[in-house]
C-alpha cells in the first residue's frame, strides 16, 4: 500500500510512495542516528522496526530490544497510527526518505522546511 506525504494543516498531498519506507534522522540533542520503518496497512501507518545507535532523551528501549553493531533494533509494542505527523524543523538536520537501500532528504522531495508533514495510508483512489 502507497504512504501519501501531506502538509498536516491542510491535508495537500505533496508525495505519494510505495510503501514501506524509512525515516531516518538524527537526535536532534545526542546527534545519533534513528531509523523507523512504516508500512502502510488499511488500519493506519504500523511502526514495524526501530533502530537506535544510541541513548538519549526521548529513546527508551524496551526489554526486547537487541544489540547490533553499534546500536540497538526492536519491534514496538504500538498499534497502527491513522497517521504519523513529522515536525520538519528547519532547527534540525530533518528527516530522510529510505527506500531499497537509497535515502533523500525528505525537505528535497517536498519541499515545504518548517511545516508540519503526515504521513498516512493513500486511499485506494488517491492519485
Amino acid at each position: 500500500m502507497d504512504i501519501c506525504i501531506a502538509l498536516a494543516i491542510s491535508s495537500t498531498l505533496l508525495l505519494r510512495v510505495p510503501g514501506p519506507l524509512t525515516l531516518a534522522w538524527q537526535h536532534s540533542v545526542e546527534h545519533f542516528a534513528i531509523e523507523e520503518d512504516w508500512l502502510a496497512t488499511p488500519e493506519g501507518m504500523r511502526l514495524t522496526q526501530v533502530r537506535t545507535e544510541g541513548l538519549g532523551a526521548g529513546v527508551d528501549l524496551p526489554d526486547a530490544a537487541q544489540r547490533f553493531g553499534r546500536g540497538w533494533r526492536f519491534e514496538p509494542a504500538l498499534p497502527p497510527q491513522p497517521r504519523v505527523l513529522l515536525a520538519n524543523s528547519g532547527h534540525a538536520a530533518g528527516y530522510s526518505l529510505c527506500r531499497n537501500g537509497e535515502c533523500k532528504p525528505l525537505a528535497a522531495l517536498v519541499g515545504h522546511a518548517g511545516e508540519v508533514l503526515a504521513l498516512s495510508p493513500c486511499a485506494e483512489s488517491a492519485e
